[in-house]
């Protein structure tokens, strides 16, 4: 995931947040660990929830 895609489930998440609802990353698969860093790296970790 790149810079575009950390913007993009940015700003998904500001829109849910919007509307009463929220956002849930579900099925990232192999790629969990490498998204979770990021969402960390970024301070975007509390804002964004990771299910399996």
């Amino acid at each position: 995931m790149d810079c575009a895609g950390l913007g993009a489930l940015v700003e998904v998440r500001n829109q849910a947040d919007q509307r009463g609802g929220r956002l849930i990353l579900r099925g990232v698969g192999r790629s969990v660990a490498r998204v979770a860093v990021l969402l960390r790296l970024t301070g975007l970790n509390p804002r964004l929830t990771i299910e399996p």
